[in-house]
């Protein structure tokens, strides 16, 4: 009988059929920032620390992570546990570039373990020589988990926020550093050979890396949007003060924003001005009133004593619609509003027989499509370890109730008495659809604790597609509505203020000229500039001594529309780029930006003298 060789290819790691990948926990640890100067506590140590040990708990680190990473300056702030021990790694490129959180780098850990995972998907990870994991199906898969889980946490946004916030609180630039630094970039488009449309101004609802914006013309109402959306019209447009994507409202605290026209010539054509507020969000209060040069609105978010606290942050939008004398089409302006008090919630009194389970999201709850989880806030009398303990007393599971498929659903562990529901959207939903899903906590004896909630799909935000947007030629003037000026704010820094983020350090120094910040979707690009670096104090004390305070001034604000404008173009050099090492990107923009600040200083030096 004559026999057949058959040769086999060996079967590689992503060929392996895995049916259930199993389970990984993640947990996130954000550190509190540095305190700022003259607020520091000082360290005492042990009285059995041994000579040498010190620097153990030493807290005079680069970062507040510092004294707790194998390496410093962000590197392995992500790692991934098997058995207990370190597996493999990331750095904080990850919690920038894939999760967002850019102010949270410097405080924020990432410990992932992965022994939940099914053997064959953990066999597919491990490499024989153990150095890391195997960049497989099974690493893309866990690493899509984990930014599913936690790029949308809510927790995680609001510390983002408020590190943002504190940049935001920086002093504004001078004026006319403003126009000085407006005309060079202007200039600087008029004789380049391109440039790029790119997405809204200040105020507008939409934000993000790319350059400019145009008014379109959207269902008869002309307002700022990228250029890919609508149809060309022409000024003017409506926009807001503070040049914000995001108004930011207290509790019980009125704040006053101002609707202004681009050009502001034309705002003594406005004949009608209608403001809608948000019919969701009935404890926001508008008032309006149209003025002879703007309009003023005047928001308040209405909480009583009832209110319940653990549904803050609450979003919502209010319409600005303006009528212009001689012109058909209304314009139409939308701000974000975000509303949270500046103080937690007190924690609940906590229990060992809970009673009561609840949800404190808004609803109805928006689910988005695509590949990011939607969290739904929970809270429960319950003490934690009632869920948390190895033999837990207390368990908790949800349900999408009706006909279809159940999603992928997991549960945050809560922290005093409150937790999230991740909802997994599932492909086939439709934008439009409501859905009821019920939540249960099952504990001893047969009990059962019931709540649930409504909720709403809706359509993923937009990606930025930089990629669609190509450079082009153009000659003599630009078509109507375009603007290549982007949406920036000027801020200086001073000593005082040295406890903010630079670069890739927590802080800054007197060495240090400037810095941006890539706009978000809740501000603009924002230029710093240094006013205590130690070389600019040094010049401006030399031009004291022989000339005028104006001639002073006039020479400051020279050197600092400069910088600000080297700034700008770094900033433009990243657009569409992603780094391969944010902190190596960083110091090395840290260096350029304080070498062109003591080359344009010396220039100055020798003109004056």
């Amino acid at each position: 009988m004559a026999e057949t060789a058959t040769q086999t290819t060996p079967l590689l790691f992503d060929d392996l059929p895995v049916a259930d990948l199993g389970t990984i926990s993640i947990r996130v640890f954000v550190l509190p920032p540095k305190p700022k100067k003259g607020t520091e506590k000082q360290t005492v140590l042990p009285l059995d620390v041994e000579e040498g040990e010190e620097f153990m708990l030493d807290d005079k680190g680069a970062t507040p992570l510092s004294s707790y990473l194998e390496a410093g300056r962000g590197k392995r702030c992500v790692v991934y546990l098997v058995n207990g021990q370190r597996q493999e790694f990331d750095d904080n490129g990850f919690i920038v570039q894939d999760l967002g959180f850019r102010y949270l780098r410097a405080r924020m850990m990432i410990m992932i373990d992965v022994d939940g995972l099914a053997p064959e998907a953990l066999g597919k990870l491990m490499q024989g020589s153990r150095q890391g994991f195997y960049r497989g199906a099974v690493r893309e898969a866990l690493t899509r988990r984990i930014i599913a889980t936690l790029k949308s946490d809510p927790d995680l946004e609001r510390l983002e926020q408020e590190a943002e916030e504190a940049v935001s609180e920086l002093s504004a630039g001078d004026e006319k550093v403003k126009q000085t630094l407006d005309q060079l970039i202007d200039a600087h488009h008029d004789k380049g050979h391109s440039f790029v449309d790119g997405i809204g101004s200040a105020g507008d609802v939409h934000s993000g890396d790319e350059l400019g914006f145009k008014t379109v013309n959207k269902g008869g109402v002309v307002t700022l949007l990228p250029p890919s959306v609508g149809v060309g019209a022409d000024y003017p447009v409506l926009t807001s003060q503070p040049a914000a994507s995001i108004i930011r409202l207290r509790p019980n605290q009125p704040r006053e924003i101002a609707i202004k026209s681009i050009p502001s010539g034309h705002w003594a054509a406005v004949s009608q001005l209608i403001v809608e507020g948000d019919s969701k969000v009935l404890e926001l209060n508008v008032k309006h009133e149209k003025l002879d040069d703007h309009g003023k609105l005047i928001l308040n978010f209405n909480a009583d004593q009832n209110f319940d606290a653990d549904e803050f942050p609450v979003r919502a939008t209010v319409k600005i619609t303006a009528r212009f004398n001689g012109i058909v089409e209304p314009r139409r302006l939308e701000l974000s509003v975000l509303t949270r008090p500046d103080v937690p919630s007190v924690d609940p009194k906590l229990v060992e027989d809970p009673v009561k389970l609840k949800v404190t999201s808004r609803q109805p709850v928006n689910i988005r499509l695509g590949d990011t989880d939607t969290h739904v806030k929970l809270r429960w009398d319950g003490k934690d370890k009632l869920v948390t303990d190895d033999d837990p007393k207390w368990r908790l599971s949800a349900k999408l109730l009706g006909k279809g498929a159940q999603p992928e659903m997991n549960f945050a562990d809560p922290v005093a008495g409150r937790f999230s529901l991740l909802v997994s959207p599932r492909p086939e939903w439709q934008v439009g659809e409501r859905l009821t899903f019920e939540v249960t906590a099952s504990g001893p004896r047969g009990r059962q604790l019931f709540t649930s909630f409504d909720a709403n799909v809706v359509e993923a935000p937009e990606p930025i597609e930089k990629d669609e947007k190509a450079p082009r030629l153009v000659e003599d003037e630009f078509k109507t509505g375009t603007m290549r000026r982007p949406p920036y704010e000027l801020k200086t820094i001073s000593r005082d203020e040295y406890q903010q983020q630079c670069w890739n350090e927590d802080e800054w120094t007197d060495e240090d000229a400037g810095a941006f910040v890539r706009p978000t979707e809740r501000a603009p690009l924002i230029l710093i500039i240094n006013q205590d670096m130690a070389a600019l104090r040094d010049f401006r004390q030399a031009l004291a001594k022989r000339n005028t305070e104006q001639d002073v001034q006039r020479k400051l604000n020279k050197y600092t529309s400069h910088i600000a404008f080297h700034l700008y173009q770094m900033y433009q050099a990243t657009i569409g780029k992603k780094d391969d090492d944010v902190d190596a990107a960083d110091k090395a923009r840290r260096s350029e930006v304080r070498r062109v600040a003591l080359t344009m200083i010396k220039l100055m030096d020798v003109a004056e003298k």
